[in-house]
């Protein structure tokens, strides 16, 4: 039997857990949405697990609009990706390349959680829908609080230094789009 000249892991579906995000802006005042644990003492963006039959995209959305109670919509950008057209005309080399106004993951965080597994996050750039009224009905109400920050106090705020990098990213990648 042949071995992968790769480092390779397998996790069967009960071993991780399947999780998605969205850095969320409000497009009108340049702002990004924090939630505030203050019994944590923690700052941190909106995710939660994927339900079955559920795509990613679909559950990021309602992720972000369960805990922070903005309907929203995820934004389609402007960004390099190793993902492949949608048709792909040619065999291409499997690199980078810019797209413009596509609707993808940009970052994928891996959180190894002992015993318990391993969770895969990933994180998607989307927009509050201005239009639409609050959710009053939002998930852990009582936990958390959610309020929006301009970007160098999401930069101060956020708790961990990974999410730190990616909204650097995201801010990136959205300030690149919108002011093309």
């Amino acid at each position: 039997m042949a071995a992968s000249k790769f480092v390779c892991e397998q996790y069967t579906s009960e071993e991780y857990v399947a999780s998605v995000g969205a850095v969320l802006f409000r497009l009108s005042t340049q702002e990004i949405c924090l939630l505030h644990r203050p019994k944590r003492g923690e700052y941190m963006l909106a995710k939660g697990r994927r339900n079955c039959w559920e795509s990613r995209q679909e559950a990021a959305a309602r992720e972000v609009t369960e805990e922070c109670g903005y309907p929203c919509h995820l934004l389609n950008l402007s960004m390099s990706t190793r993902a492949p057209a949608a048709v792909e005309v040619e065999h291409l080399a499997d690199e980078a390349r810019f797209y413009m106004g596509i609707c993808e993951t940009f970052t994928l965080q891996i959180r190894h959680l002992g015993v318990c597994g391993i969770k895969f996050i990933w994180w998607y750039i989307a927009a509050v829908n201005e239009n639409e009224p609050l959710k009053e009905d939002r998930h852990e109400m009582d936990k958390c609080t959610v309020k929006f920050y301009s970007f160098t106090e999401v930069l101060e705020k956020l708790t961990f230094q990974m999410d730190r990098d990616m909204v650097k990213k995201a801010i990136d990648i959205f300030s690149n789009t919108v002011s093309k």
